[in-house]
Order: structure tokens, then sequence, then C-alpha cells
């Protein structure tokens, strides 16, 4: 057999062909053919074990990729959510505590100003929430005020619930009823919520629901009635008639039906419209009520006038007679004197001289004297009026806020347990012995409120395991 000749244009039987790949490495691929036309098995290989390595690469860039995606977004949603929550939490429990303090002390010695306690409420209420709905755009026709998400009769009905039952609350001091006794009354609105919402708003309730609710009902009443035992507070009745009480009792409990009713209201507002508009719910539910004391106004001028012959606020302790918070009810006579010497130092000043000391004119405030005379000047009732106004501004943005991420079943049970926080503050801030029955009763409302939220989370565990 004669051997072959190979001409210029024939291929090298042992030839090297050359291809580039577009790796993420930018590796060249080699293959070595042989002159029988058998690829190298070593190449092949190192270029197998470089694509997997490629695509376990990728893979894992793009898994790291997507955990960190997840990552971002589990961040965005569940800390607004924290944030929500602790904003609440601090609004509802410091703001709502604070508020029973103030409100006790001027209850105390003027039970019947419960109607001028409710309008500065709202008064300053409507004055701090107005500047976030002002719009000049808007136009005179307006009122200058921004567009509402929801309609304006639906807030006129809204607040008609909302004032009558803030007066009914503040109306049935002046019945005697005392401060322990109303926070008793008033602890079954959960359980008027939770009626009225199976009879009119075709709500329906677990039995652990149910349990829970009477065990916070019970827990609040228990550690009510042992607060009051222990500070010697009275909730007889031997000093008023029987009709007396008998309206107070039922006054408090058609704010407690009211009160569930417009919790009802407001949640199908919220289905509607959505739940992102309690800033409305409370700007509107606040000024639309304000015309409505005009007819009070007589009663509100002489509550006010009540408020400017009392004790001075830089009257110690031994001139109040008193250990705790609010002024006694029958003065001493330090205190009595005390209130002559203010009204005799106070006779003269104006608001202009006041006004002049604050710009500067007057050096008076640079006079640690006449600065001590100002405050002299300053009635205790009207600073104690004025930190309840605030401390229920802060109460009701943060009952608001929460009436729009929940149910008003949820509002009245978290209600419920910053009563009883109010009631262990009192004892431990005021320096009064925790009572076997407080510690029972806080732990009924402990037992009650876990027992409520893991009801309440059952659903969606269901409802996200079936998803």
């Amino acid at each position: 057999m004669s051997a072959r000749k190979f001409s210029v244009h024939d291929r090298n039987p042992l030839s090297t062909q050359t291809e580039s790949k577009p790796n993420a490495d930018y590796k060249l691929k080699t293959t070595i053919t042989s002159g029988n036309g058998i690829t190298n098995v070593g190449s092949e290989k190192v270029l197998k074990r470089a694509k997997r390595n490629d695509e376990v690469m990728g893979s894992t860039g793009a898994t790291s990729g997507h955990l960190t995606s997840v990552l971002s977004a589990t961040t965005h949603t569940v800390l607004p959510q924290w944030t929500n929550i602790i904003l609440m939490s601090s609004l509802i429990f410091g703001g709502c505590c604070a508020n029973v303090f103030a409100l006790e002390a001027i209850i105390k010695d003027q039970p019947s100003s419960g109607p001028l306690i409710t309008f500065a409420q709202f008064l300053l209420t409507a004055v701090f929430t107005v500047p976030g709905f002002l719009s000049v755009s808007a136009g005179p026709h307006s009122l200058y005020l921004s567009p509402r998400a929801i309609p304006l009769r639906s807030w006129i009905v809204y607040t008609a619930f909302f004032v009558t039952v803030n007066l009914l609350n503040n109306w049935a001091f002046a019945y005697r009823i005392s401060v322990p006794l109303h926070i008793i009354l008033r602890s079954g609105g959960p359980v008027a919520s939770m009626i009225i919402g199976y009879l009119f708003n075709a709500k329906r309730y677990s039995r652990g629901q149910i349990l829970a609710v009477l065990l916070l009902t019970l827990g609040v009443v228990t550690a009510a009635l042992a607060d009051a035992k222990a500070k010697g507070q009275s909730m007889n009745v031997e000093s008023t008639s029987a009709t007396t009480t008998l309206v107070g009792f039922t006054i408090l409990a058609l704010a407690m039906i009211l009160s569930a009713f417009q919790g009802i209201y407001a949640d199908r507002l919220y289905e509607k419209y959505g739940r992102d508009h309690w800033k409305e719910a409370l700007f509107y539910s606040h000024t639309l009520s304000l015309p409505l004391f005009l007819p009070a106004y007589a009663q509100l001028a002489s509550q006010w006038r009540t408020l400017f012959p009392t004790y001075p606020l830089t009257s110690g302790p031994e001139v109040l007679g008193m250990t705790g918070m609010g002024p006694p009810s029958h003065p001493s006579s330090a205190g009595l004197e005390s209130i002559s010497s203010s009204e005799e130092s106070c006779e003269g000043w104006h608001f202009a001289s006041i006004f002049r000391s604050l710009s500067g004119q007057n050096p008076i405030l640079k006079d640690t004297f006449q600065l001590h005379s100002i405050f002299t000047c300053v009635p205790t009732r009207v600073i104690y009026l004025l930190i309840n106004a605030l401390t229920q501004y802060l109460c009701i943005r943060g009952v608001h806020l929460l009436s729009a991420k929940s149910s008003s079943l949820t509002v009245t049970v978290v209600l419920n347990i910053r009563k009883l926080v109010s009631l262990l503050l009192s004892i431990y801030l005021f320096g009064n012995a925790l009572s076997p029955g407080v510690l029972m009763g806080a732990l009924f409302v402990f037992i009650g409120g876990a027992l409520y939220g893991f009801e309440g989370a059952r659903p969606r565990v269901k409802s996200a395991k079936n998803d």
C-alpha cells in the first residue's frame, strides 16, 4: 500500500481547534483531536468541570440575590409594623395612664366639671390636628380644608357617637361615681362590644375569645376593688340617695352601649374606605364636636371660674394637705391662707405684663423671686386641666391608630389592659401596698390578654397553611 501524499491544501492530521466560549471567567476551550478522530478525554473532563463550576457559581449568586431581596422586603414589612406597635403602646399606655391621674386630681374636688374637661380635651385635640388638614388651594368653599377620603356625613354620624360617649362618661362623675367604681363599670366594654357585634354586626367569636374577654373583665374588676379597699377609698353609696347612684350607673351603661355601636360603625367605615384614615377620624370627630358645646356655654364658663380660687402651683404637700395627687376635698387652714395670699399677690397682674416680661422688656424672668410670683398666680386646677387635655390627645391618638389597624373588640381589650396598668402604676408611684387582690386581678388580665392574642392569631395561621 503506497503512502498517501499530502498537498498543501489538505488538513493536518494532527490539528488544534481553538474556540472561545463566553464563560464567567472567559476561559478558552481547547479540543485536541488525533489523526483517527478521537477527542482527548482529559481535556473534556477539564472542560466539564469548569462548566459545572460556572453553573454552581451562577446559582449561588442567584440564591444570594434572592435571599437579599427577601431579607430586604421582610425588613421593610416588619419594621413599620413594630414601629406602629411601639408607637401605639407608648401613646395608649403612656398618655391614657397619665390622663387618669390628672382626671382624678380634678374630679376629687370638682366632680361636676365633666363637661369642661371634655371641652378642653376636644379643643386641644382639634388645635393640634388642624394643621395637617389646612389647604389654601382648597378654597373658601371647602373652608380651606384638604379633600376628605371619607364623606363628611359619615364623620358627622361618627362624631355624634363620639361626643355623646365622652360626655356621658365624664357626666357620670356628677352623680358621685368614684374613679375606682368608674374604672370597674367601664371594664365591661369588651363584653358589651362582643354582644353588640354578635347581635347587630353578624360577628362570631370562638370560645377562647369569649373566655379571654371574661377573664379580662374579671381581672380589672378584681384589681380595682382590691386597690380601692387598700387605699381606703369608699365605694359605698350611703351618703347619696339610691336614685342618684342608679342614674350614674345608667349613664355609664348607656355610654358603654353607644361606645360598642361606635366601634362597629368605625369598623364599617374602615372596611369600606380603607384603614389609613385614622388621622382624618381624629380631626373631624373632635372639630365637629366643638359647636355642640355652645348650648352649654354658661355651664362651661361657671365651671371654668371655679378652677381659679384654688391652691397656687408653688404650694407644697403640707399646704395642699395631701400625700398623693390632687387637692384635698377639705382644705386646711394653711391652704386657705395660701389661697388668699396668692389672690392678693395676683391683683393687678395682667396678661400684658406677662407678654412684656417674656419679650425681654421686663427683667422679671431674671429675678427668681418674681418668677416665683408668676407661678404663684397659676391655679393648680388649671394646670391639671391642661395636663389632662394634653395627655388625652396622646391617648386618643393611640386609640385611633389602633382602631385603624384592628377590630373594635381588640381596641376595647387593649384599653382594659391599660386600666390595669394605670392601677399598677398608681400603686408604684404613690407607694401603696400591692394587695393580693390586685395580684390576682393582674394574673387574670395577663392570662386573658394572652388567650385573646392566641385566639386572634389562630385564624391567620390556618389561612397561611391553606395558602
